[in-house]
């Protein structure tokens, strides 16, 4: 069975990092992207299974992101899980209609196992 593909969209290198190991480790791909504009050419490039998304990002929020992508793509079911310091997290992950929803700082073997749900 192939593995799952993931977006990691994160500008923070150490964060983006840590994700990209416990990922890979759980036997998903990622492919990395550091601000919302590259995280767009990605997904759109790469077609990912799920994506994990930051909602500070630099030139285009992760809501900025959400919202483009589902303009071009109309809403395809990748499931989002976001991640942000942003003291409404779960409201806006509500409103995104994302996966889950995990503030910083995250437990990281959590977000893995979101990441997997089906």
């Amino acid at each position: 069975m192939p593995s799952l593909r993931v977006l990691v969209v994160e500008d923070d290198d150490a964060t983006r990092g840590l994700l990209q190991v416990a990922l890979r480790d759980a036997g998903y791909e990622t492919v990395a992207a550091l601000d919302g504009q590259h995280a767009l050419r990605l997904a759109l490039a790469c077609q990912p299974d799920v994506i994990v998304l930051d909602l500070g990002l630099p030139f285009m929020s992760g809501i900025e992101f959400v919202v483009n992508w589902r303009q071009i793509l109309g809403d395809d079911g990748v499931p989002i899980v976001v991640i942000s310091a942003r003291p409404d997290i779960r409201t806006v992950a509500r409103d995104l209609h994302a996966r889950a929803a995990f503030p910083k700082p995250f437990d990281v073997d959590a977000l893995v196992a979101a990441v997997g749900v089906t």
